[in-house]
């Protein structure tokens, strides 16, 4: 049988893609040197560039019929570039901040958001159902519920003739802290195989929506220790140690995917097929002149 071509065609009606967005926040002080921040985050995006393919088959291969009974019976699958999806995604941010005084600067920062869409993140992007857009509304790649970070620095004040030994020794020394935790993303639960024959392998199981799975959460704390040394008005040596994810924690990453095509899903469906890095640690010299 003749194998016809696949083409792939821009949509003539297509539209550049736009956001929309609303931001409102208040800031209140709370005490001297802190204050809080309480905000509100909405972004519509609207003409989306997805893939779709408008010549799928009708029949699988196993009936016998020509060209697989597609609409257009001169090609084979007809990709079609168009502006057919959108977003939306609502936010609420806290952020608590304290500017440095005596030893100590800290910020506090959390957001709780939604993000849906109705197109995955990257640029072939398509559906499970070429005609049913609908179908496939639903979390986004990158909808990250909870988001947490905490950072700041202790730093000795300099000494003055009065300082005791304790400030004597640690003067110069600074520690600089961030801790991150972001809950888990979602990801797409598929078959692993064509399930409505229209030759793309992005089919779920019967009754699952889009992104209806999720993957891993992620925590890390990253130090920095530091100490200045000055040998003279212009010559000065810092020594330098830093050490990321110092808690070593097995931050997992890019679940397995595939459900399989029966009821219950494989073994391996949800287990993790890649981990961020583990416990990393450097030492440094910087001199300034």
């Amino acid at each position: 049988m003749l194998t016809k071509p696949n083409v792939t065609r821009i949509d003539p009606e297509i539209k550049n893609s736009y956001s929309e967005q609303i931001n409102f926040q208040v800031e209140r002080e709370l005490f001297r040197d802190s204050s809080l921040s309480v905000g509100y985050i909405h972004l519509r995006g609207l003409h989306l560039i997805l893939s779709r393919n408008v010549n799928v088959p009708r029949f699988p291969a196993s009936a016998n019929v020509p060209n697989l009974g597609r609409p257009d019976p001169n090609f084979g699958n007809i990709s079609r570039f168009e502006s057919s999806g959108d977003s939306y995604y609502n936010a609420l941010v806290v952020a608590f901040n304290k500017r440095a005084s005596n030893w100590t600067n800290l910020r506090i920062s959390y957001t709780l958001s939604k993000a849906i869409d109705d197109a995955g993140n990257f640029f072939f992007s398509s559906p499970q159902d070429n005609f049913n857009l609908r179908d496939d509304r639903g979390l986004s790649d990158n909808d990250q519920r909870h988001r947490l970070t905490l950072s700041g620095s202790l730093e000795a004040p300099r000494i003055t003739d009065r300082a005791n030994a304790f400030r004597r020794v640690v003067e110069g020394f600074q520690l600089s802290y961030i801790f991150s935790y972001a809950s888990a993303l979602p990801f797409n639960p598929l078959t692993g195989n064509d399930r409505n024959f229209d030759t793309n392998f992005n089919d779920r199981p019967v009754g699952r929506g889009r992104n209806t799975a999720r993957g891993f959460d992620f925590a890390s704390l990253d130090l920095r220790l530091s100490r200045k040394f000055r040998f003279s008005e212009r010559l000065g040596l810092e020594a330098i140690a830093e050490g990321f994810n110092v808690l070593n924690r097995a931050n997992f990453q890019v679940p397995n995917n595939t459900f399989g095509t029966g009821q219950t899903p494989l073994a391996s469906f949800g287990r993790p097929t890649a981990a961020s890095d583990s416990r990393q640690i450097q030492f440094g010299l910087r001199l300034s002149f």
